[in-house]
């Protein structure tokens, strides 16, 4: 993951995060992944140096989450992420099965 990652990397979300830094989103955000089954990618559009991305994914126990993302690039790699927790279906507060 640190390889597409540019040096100074923040990331911010609606639980608090608020440009926090790779140190910190590793200890908060990552290790959530372990629970991640697929994502479905919906839509993805890049505007210059902008990238935005509409997912669900699914958790290995079926829950559902709709997240849209924007990163902001930096010579080819992400020096910034901001997380969007989509409507109804939104990490880590979700039940919504499949």
């Amino acid at each position: 993951m640190e390889r597409i990652l540019a040096n100074g990397f923040t990331f911010t979300s609606p639980a608090g995060d608020d440009h926090i830094d790779l140190k910190e989103y590793k200890s908060r955000c990552w290790p959530n992944s372990e629970n991640t089954k697929k994502f479905d990618l919906e839509k993805v559009v890049v505007v210059g140096d902008d990238a935005y991305v509409t997912y669900n994914e699914w958790t290995n126990d079926g829950r559902l989450f709709r997240n849209t993302e924007r990163f902001l690039l930096k010579d080819g790699k992400i020096i910034e992420n901001e997380c969007f927790f989509g409507t109804g279906v939104n990490f880590p507060n979700n039940q919504a099965k499949k």
